[in-house]
């Protein structure tokens, strides 16, 4: 008997003995070994979701077609999100170049219903003023009395930031007054004005208000940065022609 015929005779009986575990332990204390050994991958297999066998060099590759498919979707889906902020810039950029041209409240609340309607598929936009009486004289916006926001909408006017969700038919008309649709979702922003910016209208507090026939258009997960920005924009002007 050779050398060699020994060796394998006194090897064999241990590598018989081998467990699954053990077999999978050392793979995963040298992962390198197919690198070493890569004639090995082109004679296992492995089972497939489909119930065949096929080879792990297949199945890696399936696995890596998978991820780049998943890589290149989250990439589109990046890049659909960048166009729709651009443009959701520029829109806006060229709203508030507008708006600051205008040097009257009637100018201001014609630019915000036109522009959303045309540029931001809004159905209805505009201007309210919440104050104690539900009415100021002289006063451009349309008025609602405090109590009657408080009951339609609770404190959700006084939030100190933008509210996105939907609308019921009470807080519709009330915000909008009766549409020739049905507004299901709306966007309201709080504009808080300085003290004396505020005593010009009576104390009362203006709300940029948007709405949609959508009820998903402005729902809860939606960013508000462009609205909060719009909105913080639009309170400077506002208090710099109420103060001049």
């Amino acid at each position: 008997m050779s050398a060699t015929t020994t060796i394998l005779h006194a090897v064999a009986p241990a590598a018989s003995e081998l467990s699954a575990e053990q077999v999978a332990q050392y793979l995963q204390a040298n992962p390198q070994f197919f690198h070493q050994h890569a004639e090995l991958l082109l004679t296992l297999s492995i089972p497939h979701e489909s119930g065949k066998a096929v080879s792990l060099v297949e199945r890696q590759v399936a696995l890596f077609r998978e991820r780049q498919a998943q890589l290149q979707e989250q990439f589109h889906q990046f890049l659909h999100n960048a166009h729709a902020n651009d443009n959701l810039f520029e829109k806006t950029r060229l709203m508030i170049l507008a708006l600051l041209k205008c040097q009257s409240l009637p100018a201001i609340y014609h630019l915000i219903h036109q522009e959303f309607s045309n540029e931001f598929h809004a159905t209805a936009a505009g201007l309210v003023l919440i104050t104690d009486s539900g009415t100021l004289a002289d006063c451009p916006l349309p008025c609602i009395a405090s109590s009657a926001a408080r009951t339609a909408l609770g404190t959700l006017y006084q939030n100190p930031s933008t509210y996105c969700g939907p609308l019921n038919t009470v807080q519709s008309e009330l915000l909008f007054a009766p549409q020739f649709q049905p507004l299901l979702s709306a966007a309201i922003v709080p504009l808080k004005l300085n003290a004396a910016a505020a005593s010009k209208l009576g104390g009362g507090l203006p709300l940029l208000v948007v709405g949609s026939a959508d009820r998903e258009h402005f729902n809860s997960s939606l960013d508000t940065l462009f609205l909060d920005f719009l909105g913080e924009v639009l309170t400077l002007h506002l208090q710099n022609l109420l103060q001049n």
